[in-house]
């Protein structure tokens, strides 16, 4: 499974870093696994996509962003992006075609632009 940082994703999703680490901090989300502390975030592509969902349903239909997570995930876990309110007379379409598509080449924009930062500590002098 491919992965990068969470500052290559943040670019990758047009957020800032700090709202992406608060977002996966306080949510469930899936295709990330907490890691400890000292360690580099890696996050996977479905996370991204995930999160990409819910932050434009959040954005544009100002949905709390735990319910955006929610929605997102059904819709990613449904063939056509699909989601149906549970009375049936409403349903939210997201064309994971374009976000997949999107995502994969504002990633290959980032792989160019966001470098990684240097963990632990400093190289000692001669």
């Amino acid at each position: 499974m491919r992965a990068v940082t969470s500052g290559t994703a943040a670019f990758v999703l047009a957020i800032p870093k700090k709202d992406l680490d608060n977002i996966l901090s306080r949510h469930t989300v899936r295709g990330f696994e907490r890691g400890t502390r000292g360690l580099a975030r890696r996050i996977s592509l479905a996370c991204i996509e995930q999160v990409a969902v819910a932050v434009d349903l959040a954005r544009d239909f100002s949905i709390p962003i735990s319910s955006a997570l929610t929605l997102a995930e059904q819709a990613l876990a449904s063939r056509e992006g699909i989601v149906t309110s549970p009375g049936g007379h409403l349903a939210i379409h997201a064309d994971l075609d374009r976000i997949r598509k999107d995502l994969h080449e504002r990633l290959s924009e980032a792989i160019e632009h966001v470098i990684p930062p240097r963990r632990g500590r400093p190289a000692a002098k001669d």
